[in-house]
């Protein structure tokens, strides 16, 4: 009788609300909204999209579209079908999700804070700030040596970037 009122039981509904809708067994990799809205890519989530079972890349629209673009990006490059979704009944932090059509084992799905990681590596607040910047060859080599995964969202200082006033984080005073 109550399920007239409720609608159907689902099954594993609390997860499915955290996972935007997803069971977790079928979840290769998860972005919190706060991780969408930084500068650049994940490396995880890059790699997840690389994974032989990943198909789809769905995306909260409480997410700002405009942050997600290059994870949109990504998933056209891998040919994984992308979906945004909306639903009140969608809780807690998570803006994306790289699924599979079915089960993975994969043990650990959220990815830690790209920030935290990258300081315990010995990179500078500074240059972690300049992400989507051009470095100097000095703080490149940093990172290829401490964090290579990160050097796709950076470049090579270039007379573009001194004609336009933005030096690497270093030279800056």
């Amino acid at each position: 009788m109550l399920s007239g009122i409720y609608g159907p039981p689902q099954l594993k509904g609390e997860e499915r609300q955290y996972l935007l809708g997803q069971f977790r067994e079928r979840v290769i990799k998860v972005l919190t909204f706060a991780q969408i809205a930084e500068p650049g890519t994940y490396s995880e989530i890059r790699e997840a999209m690389a994974h032989p079972q990943a198909k789809r890349l769905i995306i909260s629209r409480r997410a700002r579209l405009s942050s997600a673009n290059e994870y949109l990006r990504l998933a056209r490059k891998h040919h994984l079908a992308f979906t945004t979704v909306d639903s009140p009944e969608f809780i807690g932090p998570v803006g994306l999700v790289v699924a599979a059509d079915e089960a993975v084992d994969i043990k650990e799905v959220t990815v830690s804070n790209r920030t935290e990681r990258l300081l315990a590596a010995g990179v500078p607040q500074a240059v972690i700030d300049s992400t989507g910047r051009g470095l100097c060859k000095a703080c490149l080599d940093l990172l290829k040596r401490v964090a290579p995964e990160e050097i796709p969202n950076y470049h090579r200082a270039n007379l573009l970037d001194w004609l336009i006033g933005n030096q690497c984080p270093c030279k800056k005073k």
